[in-house]
């Protein structure tokens, strides 16, 4: 079985697009769905129990708002084997579900993670013409059409990511400091899940048919998200670095940054190149990363005190 688990917060809507896109996949398997509301408004609260109810999902409720939080619930009341994250603004491609089951079953034992590509699905027709590489990996998106192991330098995003349960449990699930809280934009709380996988000698795969489209909001197109998402990906680096444990690379010494910051903010300043505001940005949130405590290796898994699970029985009590 493989649970399939669905994150939000204020995105109902986002939500009832991938919940229909998985309806008719669901027909003849005896998987489930997994909806954890973190913190959402009132409106759309009861919005994603309507949604529960209709699609036949189980439902948990957080008071305290946090991905990881939330991811972390997802875990703990999942009954699957298999525990497939997509994120709520995901639209899975109509044969994802039996890709991914195939894909888990061809794997081989040592499976741990498996991701696959996340297509971009643009507010117009089009990518903007200022949108460049580096700027579309920054919105989540991979287009890799090779399959091959994360070892040999593929590239995994957790908007479509699935974990052997057992697995994700025993190497903490994921880091409660990481992760998207608020308006902090930090991440990596899948990456650093990846990396302990590796350590402790799993395998996580890239896997290209296993294939989701991924909604581009409007505010992600413009100079302010971009700066203030390339300036938290330099924070995420280094604490999800210092949460592995691990030596800080030589690419984010103290040194290095600060010359990056200025160099490719100066380039920025005279070209008005997105990807020189992009490279000084990271470079700059890394710098004020780096003279801060370091984070610790995560806990073990467990669900949140303040979470609420409300199953298939008890919803239509709750509803109404």
């Amino acid at each position: 079985m493989i649970s399939i688990a669905i994150c939000s917060h204020d995105r109902s809507v986002d939500v009832a697009l991938c919940l229909s896109a998985l309806a008719s996949q669901l027909a003849g398997h005896a998987d489930e769905l997994v909806v954890v509301d973190s913190c959402s408004t009132p409106k759309h609260a009861a919005l994603l129990r309507s949604l529960a109810e209709e699609y036949g999902a189980n439902l948990v409720r957080l008071e305290t708002p946090g991905h990881s939080l939330a991811r972390n619930a997802a875990l703990a009341a999942a009954n699957g084997e298999w525990v497939a994250y997509l994120d709520d603004d995901a639209i899975p491609f109509s044969d994802w579900l039996s890709a991914l089951h195939a894909a888990i079953e061809n794997g081989g034992s040592n499976l741990a993670a498996l991701g696959g590509p996340t297509e971009p699905l643009w507010p117009e027709k089009s990518a903007p013409v200022h949108i460049s590489p580096r700027w579309l990996f920054y919105l989540s998106c991979i287009q890799d059409k090779v399959r091959r192991s994360v070892r040999e330098g593929a590239k995994v995003c957790g908007a479509n990511l699935a974990f052997r349960r057992e697995s994700l449990l025993a190497a903490g699930g994921f880091h409660t400091q990481l992760g998207r809280i608020g308006d902090q934009l930090i991440g990596g709380e899948e990456s650093l899940a990846v990396r302990l996988l590796l350590r402790r000698g799993w395998e996580v795969m890239y896997e290209p048919a296993v294939r989701v489209w991924h909604r581009i909001h409007h505010d992600r197109l413009g100079l302010d998200w971009i700066r203030r998402r390339a300036y938290w990906e330099g924070v995420t680096e280094v604490s999800v670095a210092s949460a592995a444990g691990d030596p800080i690379p030589l690419r984010l010494a103290i040194p290095k940054l600060a010359a990056s910051a200025l160099v490719f903010g100066s380039l920025y300043a005279l070209t008005r190149d997105p990807d020189f505001l992009i490279r000084s940005q990271l470079a700059a949130g890394a710098l004020a990363t780096r003279f801060k405590p370091p984070l610790e290796a995560p806990a073990p898994a467990s669900a949140p005190d303040s979470s609420v699970l409300i199953s298939n029985k008890q919803r239509g009590d709750i509803a109404g």
